[in-house]
């Protein structure tokens, strides 16, 4: 996007928040809806909480453990299956928490690499506009606003909401997108409510990233940031629809039930790589660009759960029976590439458009259906038990051109047992198996065959622990786990595939809530040994370190409320992270790398509407990272940047 387009934006976005003052500042002042997110007030735990768009913990959805619960499938939407393809707008969901040790304890049917389980905006009885405006430092920035509209009181409301976006990357990069969605919460009768809902993601515009992978064992030279080396053209246009209902109601204290169909749909019109290939240590590499013909994935997805609940006195016991299932279709391959003579990485691109010649695609179609039922059953003062069982059929068909259609089928029982025992009012132990069938992701952008769908791999858990609650607040959880895998990486011939088994298995600390009466804090530690196993590693393909899986993980996130000054929060946010191996042979190492975020939160009002000011300096000290995305292939962090954002409640 050139400078008069961004500046047309900005004049947009403030045209939109006057607009929006005007109109309802003499409208009577609603309940709060996004002033009050907090992500680090509003964690249970260290191990991963997002809010709106604020985020804290060890893990996300990309990494639980060392693995993505988002790659492997575990997706829930208000607690039910759901097979999605491509992200959630924030226009939608509100908050997203990570299942994964003591929070998924009681949970329904828990995962090996955890769950991320999401929640839609709620909507209530009073009408509230909410807007956001952020700006940074580097140019880019958004404006965001969100309803909530009272339609029948205590029957029907909706939330609907937009935002544009110009993102500004770190390595020097743009895109421009918008979001939308609309949901609505109809409770008809007592006990039943529904939710529809619809929301789209527009990409336009966002330039291919440039990946750097050094022809030798070594790392790459230091790039600058922050500094595009074009091509202008290699724009990627994506756009990601998710839409449909889910209902739960409850039939007095015994019966419940709660279903669910959705559909998913991610269509990228363009799609561009660009990768520095032979990059020496002088700085100078091939650069090849590669451009697909339009990718497509479609899913639709589902659950029907009915569950039995009695008292027993202190007791209380549930049962499940629940059905799930999915379907995707995906297009993809049929990439052409064009290489360019040797020069400097930094060097500018500046001619015109190729034309790539585009091969044919390959369709893959998956179906899945489980079936499983669970007991679970919570002892007040004592504790409680969780035991279920599922039995899944997967099938995956793979048609590739010029060669025979490819037929996977596998079926597959899997358990789940976890367990926890109240020692006193304060101090409780867990513990817990469970296997799972999960997705392993496509080869990465780095590889030979980039975009090639994976195959379904069988994945198992056990983990244990303790949990004490302080008198003053704060929640402690300490827990060790063991997680296995088969292992994928490149092998000698850039070929992204299975190459032995992994295991990780380490300690986890989390420590979060008041430690202090002005002081919050979310602390978390993971201490890992991550190791590969198999035929691989005894010939010497693969190293010992499973690619890019750090041993140590800690992250720090306070709040301090300044005496004397009315709604001032000073925050501070620290991670580090150890050294990774950066390639499947455990030739390179990554440095550990520490990063500081520091920053004020104002809770102030304007007029009658309460308002937010956050200002953060992000990546304090402008330390220098690397981001693997493939065995020996990196692209390079975010430098410092200064981001603000301004939330007002009308």
């Amino acid at each position: 996007m050139n400078d008069l387009s961004t500046s047309r934006f900005w004049q947009t976005c403030r045209a939109s928040i006057l607009l929006t003052t005007a109109t309802l500042g003499l409208t009577e002042t609603a309940l709060a809806q996004r002033v009050s997110d907090n992500a680090a007030a509003g964690a249970e735990d260290a191990f991963g909480t997002s809010i709106g768009n604020e985020r804290v913990g060890l893990y996300s959805g990309n990494d639980v453990r060392g693995f993505s619960p988002v790659t492997a499938n575990n997706i829930r939407l208000e607690g039910l299956y759901f097979d999605r393809p491509a992200s959630f707008t924030d226009r939608l969901v509100q908050s997203n928490a990570v299942r994964v040790g003591l929070t998924a304890q009681n949970y329904l049917f828990p995962a090996p690499t955890g769950i991320v389980d999401y929640k839609i905006r709620p909507a209530g009885n009073d009408f509230v506009v909410s807007t956001m405006l952020g700006l940074n430092s580097w140019g880019g920035g958004r404006l965001e606003i969100d309803t909530q509209i009272p339609v029948i009181r205590d029957k029907l409301s909706l939330v609907a909401g937009v935002a544009g976006f110009v993102d500004e990357l770190a390595p020097g990069n743009q895109s421009f997108f918008g979001s939308y969605a609309l949901a609505a919460r109809w409770k008809p009768v007592a006990g039943v409510e529904v939710i529809p809902f619809w929301s789209r993601i527009d990409l336009y515009n966002r330039e291919a990233a440039p990946l750097y992978t050094p022809e030798g064992a070594f790392l790459p030279p230091r790039v600058e940031r922050r500094r595009f080396p074009g091509p202008e053209w290699a724009d990627q246009r994506n756009t990601v629809q998710h839409y449909g209902g889910l209902t739960k109601a409850s039939f007095g204290q015994q019966w419940q039930i709660a279903a669910g169909l959705f559909r998913s749909t991610s269509d990228s019109a363009t799609n561009f790589a660009q990768n520095f290939t032979a990059m020496r240590e002088d700085g100078t590499a091939i650069r090849r660009v590669t451009s697909d013909p339009p990718l497509s994935l479609a899913g639709t997805s589902g659950e029907l759960r009915i569950s039995r609940s009695f008292a027993d006195g202190p007791r209380r016991h549930t049962l499940h029976a629940a059905v799930r299932g999915r379907e995707r279709v995906s297009r993809y391959g049929g990439g052409a590439a064009i290489s360019f003579d040797r020069a400097p990485v930094e060097q500018l691109l500046d001619i015109p458009a190729p034309d790539f010649s585009f091969g044919l695609q390959t369709d893959e179609q998956v179906r899945q259906a489980i079936a499983g039922i669970a007991y679970d059953g919570r002892w007040l003062g004592v504790g409680g038990l969780s035991v279920g069982l599922q039995h899944t059929w997967y099938r995956k068909r793979v048609d590739r051109p010029a060669t025979a259609l490819a037929r996977t089928d596998d079926e597959a029982w899997l358990p789940n047992v976890t367990a926890s025992f109240d020692v006193t009012p304060r101090l409780a132990l867990y513990g817990g198996y469970t296997r799972g069938l999960e997705e392993s992701g496509i080869a990465p952008d780095s590889a030979a065959n980039r975009t090639e769908a994976l195959p379904a791999i069988l994945t198992s858990q056990i983990d244990g622990g303790l949990r004490w609650k302080a008198p003053g607040g704060i929640s402690v959880v300490a827990g060790l786990f063991d997680v296995r895998k088969p292992y994928f990486a490149a092998d000698e011939a850039n070929v992204f595939r299975e190459l032995g088994d992994v295991r990780h298995r380490g300690v986890e600390l989390s420590a979060a809530g008041p430690l202090l009466p002005r002081l919050t804090v979310v602390a978390g530690a993971v201490l890992m040994q991550p190791r590969v196993t198999g035929e691989g590693v005894t010939l010497g393909r693969v190293g010992r370190r499973p690619l890019g899986q750090p041993s140590q993980l800690l992250t720090l996130a306070t709040q301090y409320a300044l005496p004397g000054v009315e709604g001032v929060q000073l925050t501070l946010n620290v991670t580090h992270r150890g050294t990774r191996a950066a390639d499947t042979r455990n030739l390179v190492t990554l440095p550990a790398r520490t990063i500081v975020d520091a920053g004020v939160r104002w809770r102030l009002d304007l007029g009658d509407n309460p308002a937010l000011l956050r200002v953060q300096l992000q990546n304090l000290t402008n330390a220098y990272d690397l981001a693997l995305v493939g065995s020996g292939s990196y692209q390079v962090n975010a430098p410092r940047q200064l981001t603000m954002f301004l939330t007002v409640d009308f």
